[in-house]
């Protein structure tokens, strides 16, 4: 008895499962579609445009519930501003958690927090406001005025 109830709650995980991936099969193929589109009119405009040279661009993380319009951004720079050295995103992350009166240890939200400093933090390096010392997880960061008076 209690193998049929664990066969049949695992037959219908699977046809959740099989019911999802037919639903992004479907998205891929409309996006894939809407890409030969885009492609197709490039080259109406420029016959020798080749779209296998572009790379693909990551997509913007959906929005936080826990920051405002332009928060992220101005978390970092004034957490940069504010650091005698260089900082690690795991750093604004805690202090961003502990002023919203998150749990630091809460491995979720950290970690979702982390990839969206991140994230801005590259932006602000590709503004010329930031700089990276270092790769990975590890990296710390600075403003880059910093790094050129010293």
């Amino acid at each position: 008895m209690a193998q049929s109830i664990i066969i049949g709650a695992l037959v219908e995980r699977a046809s959740e499962i099989r019911g999802q991936i037919a639903v992004l099969e479907g998205h891929i193929a409309k996006q894939r579609a809407d890409l030969a589109h885009v492609e197709a009119t490039a080259r109406m405009f420029d016959p020798s445009y080749d779209g296998k040279k572009v790379k693909p661009k990551r997509p913007a993380p959906p929005r936080s519930t826990y920051f405002a319009m332009g928060e992220i951004s101005e978390r970092c720079r004034n957490a940069l501003r504010e650091a005698a050295v260089p900082i690690s995103a795991e750093d604004i992350a805690v202090q961003a958690m502990r002023d919203k009166g998150l749990d630091p240890a809460d491995r979720k939200i950290r970690s979702d927090m982390i990839s969206r400093l991140i994230w801005a933090l590259h932006r602000l390096a590709k503004a010329g406001q930031a700089e990276r010392i270092g790769h990975g997880l590890g990296a710390r960061w600075t403003l880059a005025a910093d790094r050129e008076k010293g």
